[in-house]
C-alpha cells in the first residue's frame, strides 16, 4: 500500500528545488499557489504534494517549446546599391 501522508518541507528547500529565491516561494504561498502550514511565529512548511502539482502544471514538452514554428519565408528585401563618386575626383 502506498503512503498517502503528505510531507512538508521548508521554504528554503523549496527555493533550492525550484532554483529561485525564498521570497518567490513566500509569494507563491501568499497567492495560494502552494499549500503551506505555519509551525511557529516565523516558520512555514510547504506541502510536497502542492509543490509537485505546481511543477507538473508548469512542465512543457520540449518538442512543443523548442520546435520551430512553420512560417512562410519572408520576402528578401530589395538591396539598394548606392555609389559614391567622391574617390573619382
Amino acid at each position: 500500500m502506498k503512503d498517502t501522508a503528505d510531507r512538508y518541507i521548508s521554504a528554503q528547500k523549496v527555493a533550492e528545488i525550484l532554483s529561485c529565491t525564498d521570497q518567490y516561494v513566500y509569494s507563491l504561498v501568499r497567492e495560494e499557489t502552494l499549500d503551506a502550514i505555519k509551525i511557529g511565529p516565523r516558520a512555514l512548511r510547504i506541502s510536497e504534494r502542492s509543490l509537485n502539482a505546481f511543477i507538473d502544471a508548469g512542465r512543457v514538452d520540449p518538442e512543443d517549446y523548442f520546435a520551430p514554428e512553420a512560417q512562410e519565408p519572408e520576402p528578401s528585401p530589395q538591396k539598394k546599391i548606392v555609389h559614391s563618386n567622391w574617390m573619382d575626383k
